[in-house]
């Protein structure tokens, strides 16, 4: 049996202890069985619970779900402490000194009034000080693994950096509306082959225009996405409400109850 955590631990601490013991001997088989491998997956998923909780502006859920992503910081920092790698308390002291040399206009006497000016040369003090790499390209750090539309919107972004941008927004707008005349096209043909490969340039160009018009394509397919999920569970209460299951109402009627609470405007 486990001793409990000593109760004058800091919260840090505590954590790490905790950790360790879920990791022990005689700890939990499915804490112990976890690698850094394994342990990807669950914090995709905390990160997305966390935007979740951000979006819903409830300090209690952002508090809970914070809680849960650090844990699994300090779970994996646990893992290469494990190894003999480094500790949680390394990855804080590194992070603290990074943070530190990149904001030279707060903590020494270089100069930026605004926020554009500060990003600028956020990106020009990671370049010089990353390790050359010959192997590693531009857009290479843009991660595979982020959602498409995310990591499109990156990848246009860091593109831009040596030039290589969209055209003004009216000639993006001209641009648009020209492979929206393919992709039609393509949709009227019904292969699927060509409608794929006329969507994809197509969703793209469209995340090159939003960067472009200064608004993020992420935050708002999430705010369109979080609205019609409103609207269809509002029209899936009233009609269980009169008695009527969604797989036996017409299509119709479906429609026209989600568009009533798509006019009504939270």
């Amino acid at each position: 049996m486990n001793q409990p955590l000593p109760s004058n631990e800091s919260p840090f601490q505590g954590l790490r202890e905790l950790i360790a013991t879920l990791r022990g001997e005689n700890g939990c088989p499915w804490d112990r069985k976890q690698t850094p491998e394994s342990m990807r997956v669950y914090l995709v998923e905390e990160m997305y619970e966390l935007l979740d909780a951000l979006e819903s502006d409830e300090p209690s859920a952002v508090l809970e779900e914070l809680g849960d992503v650090l844990f699994h910081v300090f779970f994996l920092s646990c893992m290469f402490e494990e190894r003999g790698e480094f500790t949680a308390m390394d990855v804080a002291t590194a992070n603290t000194e990074k943070m530190i040399a990149r904001h030279p206009h707060v903590f020494g006497d270089d100069k930026a009034k605004t926020a554009e000016e500060v990003r600028a040369r956020w990106h020009q003090f990671k370049k010089n000080q990353q390790k050359p790499k010959p192997e590693k390209r531009l857009l290479d750090a843009v991660p595979k693994s982020m959602p498409a539309l995310m990591r499109a919107y990156r990848i246009i972004e860091r593109a831009s950096r040596v030039g290589v941008d969209r055209p003004p927004l009216g000639a993006g707008v001209k641009a648009l509306d020209q492979k929206w005349a393919g992709l039609r096209q393509a949709f009227d043909s019904g292969d699927k082959e060509t409608i794929s490969e006329k969507l994809g340039p197509f969703l793209f160009e469209l995340s090159g225009l939003s960067r472009q018009a200064g608004v993020h394509p992420e935050n708002c397919l999430t705010r369109a996405a979080n609205e019609f999920s409103r609207c269809f569970s509002h029209a899936e209460e009233e009609l269980k409400q009169a008695g009527k299951d969604l797989e036996d109402v017409n299509p119709e009627e479906i429609n026209r109850t989600i568009k009533k609470y798509e006019e009504e405007k939270p």
